[in-house]
């Protein structure tokens, strides 16, 4: 059996070659002093107080399937979505939709609610709370599959 040199042509020119390490570039100082303060606060105990209002962010909508929490989109715009199908859900193109249109939070919250539950399908209710006072915070639906009967108002929503 001849070897790659032997063979001749094109083959020969590629067994002759010299491997090259490539150069390296310098690190950027800022890039590295950003990444060790990073680390600095992963390492440092939670804030207290950015804790407790994280959890006190109260939801503007739940949408459920047989009882069970399938989505949460909260008050501040974020969307926890705990049981996701098969199709993906594009949010950032309501984002640019909404904000195109010029839509305030609470109506981009009312677009992300009517397009996930759509995008769940059939068998989703929605328990909306608006601004209501009792709406649940996320401390209370934290880890929560169910997390007590609903109290919102029902919307019946077509999928």
């Amino acid at each position: 059996m001849a070897g790659i040199g032997q063979i001749g042509g094109m083959f020969r020119l590629l067994s002759s070659m010299t491997p090259v390490s490539p150069a390296r570039a310098a690190p950027n100082p800022e890039v590295i002093k950003n990444a060790r303060a990073a680390m600095e606060r992963m390492k440092a105990e939670p804030d207290s107080a950015q804790t407790a209002q994280f959890l006190a962010t109260k939801a503007h909508s739940v949408l459920r399937r047989n009882g069970e929490i399938v989505a949460v989109q909260w008050r501040d715009g974020t969307t926890e979505i705990r049981k996701p199908t098969g199709q993906p859900w594009d949010k950032e193109k309501l984002i640019q939709q909404g904000t195109s249109a010029g839509l305030a939070e609470g109506q981009m919250n009312d677009l992300y609610v009517r397009d996930l539950a759509k995008n769940l399908g059939a068998g989703v209710s929605i328990d909306r709370y608006d601004g209501r006072t009792d709406a649940p915070s996320r401390g209370d639906l934290m880890d929560s599959p169910v997390s007590g009967p609903a109290r919102g108002r029902r919307l019946s929503l077509m999928a």
